[in-house]
């Protein structure tokens, strides 16, 4: 096997059975491999910036003459053809819903770890892979964590501090329907699933909103539905005790809140939505 200059190098290369095609060098977007003049074989340049271990080259290689640290055994090939139609696709999107009520029975953790399997694969900003999960798996913590929100909420009411919240003004209502017993928190979900990344990440509020978006979309076809929790991320950035019930790793900040289980209640039809606003410029 053909490997890298570099020792501890991601990727590796087996001139044995490479076709000298070239591919694997175009679609390196830093040039981390380029074409020998002389061999015809693909190298790894001693020039190129680190590699960020993206995979295309492995990815687009048509006879599988690259590896990369920690794919053995981890690769399977893609069929000549992904048969999704448009129709799957647009119903996929089509009906998904935010769910607000759920069935009382927890999800598998084995169905949550085929989602996690899935969503990993979820693009990132030069696929630095900053966002890790917290699985809040256990009913009562979520319940705990909605009542240290509404903790939360009735002091800033208190300190009459509404104003510095855009949804500040719903806190009252909020608070009073959870004391008649009606949780516009958690909403009766029995997950809840938390992306937190390092404040040094600097892209990871955006790989954050991307990776629970795919789950959020992904989630149906394993007959589950969701609720983005944007109250849930407010409260954990501005209140020390919510921030503590969700038991993140330290030095670690929440992106995104995301509600999960199995819906109460299907949906019949497709709400309006307005039409897509979109500026050619020709």
């Amino acid at each position: 096997m053909k490997t890298s200059p570099e020792k501890d190098h991601p990727i590796s290369i087996r001139e044995e059975i490479c076709i000298s095609c070239g591919v694997c060098s175009t679609v390196c977007m830093f040039s981390v491999i380029i074409m020998n003049e002389e061999t015809g074989f693909p190298v790894i340049s001693p020039h190129a910036p680190p590699c960020n271990r993206c995979g295309h080259c492995v990815a687009y290689c048509p006879v599988s003459a690259l590896h990369m640290q920690g794919d053995e055994g981890n690769t399977s090939s893609l069929p000549d053809r992904v048969m999704i139609t448009q129709k799957d696709i647009r119903d996929l999107v089509l009906s998904r819903r935010s769910v607000r009520q759920y069935q009382k029975k927890k999800v598998p953790r084995e169905v949550l770890e085929n989602l996690f399997d899935i969503v990993r694969y979820a693009p990132s900003a030069m696929n630095l892979q900053t966002v890790s999960w917290q699985v809040i798996y256990e009913t009562e913590d979520v319940r705990t964590i909605g009542s240290t929100i509404i903790s939360w909420m009735s002091r800033i009411i208190d300190e009459q501090r509404l104003q510095e919240f855009v949804i500040g003004s719903s806190f009252p209502y909020i608070t009073h329907e959870w004391k008649k017993g009606r949780d516009l928190i958690t909403h009766g979900a029995p997950h809840l699933l938390i992306t937190y990344a390092r404040p040094e990440g600097y892209t990871a509020a955006t790989d954050a909103v991307i990776a629970t978006s795919y789950l959020d979309l992904i989630a149906p076809v394993f007959h589950l539905g969701t609720c983005w929790a944007g109250v849930i991320r407010l409260a954990a950035e501005r209140s020390p005790e919510v921030l503590a019930a969700m038991d993140l790793p330290l030095d670690t900040l929440p992106q995104t809140a995301l509600l999960i289980g199995y819906p109460a209640l299907r949906p019949y039809t497709i709400p309006y939505r307005k039409p897509a606003f979109v500026r050619w410029k020709v």
